[in-house]
């Protein structure tokens, strides 16, 4: 990931890098064990991934496409955006399909049935594998950086810009804590609309809960947008690049960025406070740019936080595969599991195990240029 500066030459932002690694082994963590129970304390660590894997992946994404809208024409951007989102969700929607009726085969065919049975569903909203929904919500958050931006990006105004980023804030909040958000698996969203208007015609209703989910996904993805386009402002971008770039002998400095902030981030998990839950990934982000210059001076850990960056997308999107096969296996081999709770350390265990999986099959489809193309995107 590269920081974009006036006047300096691009860096390489190694704590996105390596914070795109984290939120990747994040979602394992959230789908990788399927429905096995887990105890309290690796329920809150699921419910930590969940604050912030998502929203860091959609934040870095609306950094750097806000950043490419500004420096191409529009035109450009869209050819650019769909390349990297379409085709890569056209192909794993149709590797999970095959993946799902091949499962259905040798056991449940009922659920098969009902996935197909509603193909709107695969078709825009991702249902044939879990987490492939946030291809067509980043083609749609996508669509919007263009209003957005144009909106906002004249705006110099920093409280004006903040309040209309607080004010998104509050309105997804609002959408999401009334059971209006996107309903993963059912493929809607505003159920209570949806639940008490009355669709005569079939094609009324499709169009309808089309245009509903986009407006979920829209409002979901607007507070990121504004985020990213305040952190792309040049007045930003000069007081990020001038922490980034502290002497990383300065001990101090080295408590404060290692130390220090990510206590404070316990303290805000501990507080339960609900707007600091909602500003999370946020500071996660800000502190990842805030910690590359640091990252850089280590070879190794350079080095790891790069290539988990470039293969963060492609663990994300196939891990679900690895968790299809994983979970039978340990259900024969521990066929009392479901009687068990997890804890945090066996989650994390097993989470690793599917982590890696995925890894090294993202790197062998790296391999192959047509391949990663329209798997990868890369």
């Amino acid at each position: 990931m590269l920081l974009q500066n006036a006047g300096i030459q691009n860096k390489r932002l190694l704590g996105i890098d390596l914070f795109r690694g984290i939120a990747a082994f994040g979602v394992v963590v959230i789908h990788g064990l399927g429905e096995i129970p887990r105890d309290e304390e690796a329920l809150a660590l699921s419910n930590f991934f969940v604050i912030f894997c998502v929203p860091f992946f959609l934040i870095t994404s609306f950094y750097f496409s806000s950043n490419l809208l500004l420096s191409k024409n529009t035109k450009a951007y869209l050819n650019n955006r769909t390349k990297r989102i379409i085709f890569p969700y056209l192909a794993w929607t149709i590797i999970y399909l095959l993946a799902r009726f091949i499962g259905s085969l040798i056991g449940n065919q009922e659920s098969f049935h009902r996935l197909v049975a509603d193909p709107i569903n695969i078709i825009f909203f991702g249902a044939s594998g879990v987490q492939l929904y946030f291809l067509p919500m980043l083609l749609c958050g996508s669509l919007a950086v263009i209003l957005t931006t144009k909106i906002l990006k004249n705006i110099q105004n920093y409280f004006l810009l903040i309040f209309c980023f607080l004010l998104s804030i509050y309105i997804f909040d609002l959408m999401s804590t009334t059971g209006n958000d996107f309903v993963l698996g059912k493929g809607i969203a505003f159920k209570q609309i949806i639940d008490t208007s009355s669709f005569t015609n079939l094609w009324l209703f499709q169009f309808m809960r089309l245009i509903l989910v986009i407006l979920s996904w829209s409002i979901k993805c607007i507070p990121y947008i504004i985020f990213s386009i305040i952190i792309n402002k040049h007045q930003s971008q000069k007081i990020l690049y001038k922490y980034m770039l502290v002497d990383p002998k300065n001990l101090s400095i080295k408590l404060l960025l290692w130390l220090f902030v990510p206590l404070f981030i316990g303290l805000i998990l501990l507080s339960k406070i609900h707007l600091l839950y909602l500003l999370l990934p946020y500071m996660l982000f800000i502190y990842a740019i805030l910690i590359s210059r640091l990252i850089s001076q280590n070879t190794l850990i350079s080095s790891i936080a790069n290539k988990l960056g470039y293969f963060s997308f492609g663990i994300y999107l196939s891990h679900a595969l690895i968790t299809a096969g994983f979970l039978p296996i340990m259900v024969k081999l521990y066929p009392k599991i479901w009687a068990f709770e997890l804890s945090p350390l066996t989650l994390i265990i097993f989470s690793m195990i599917i982590f890696f999986i995925s890894l090294i099959i993202t790197h062998l489809i790296s391999l192959n240029k047509t391949a990663a193309r329209f798997l990868l995107a890369i």
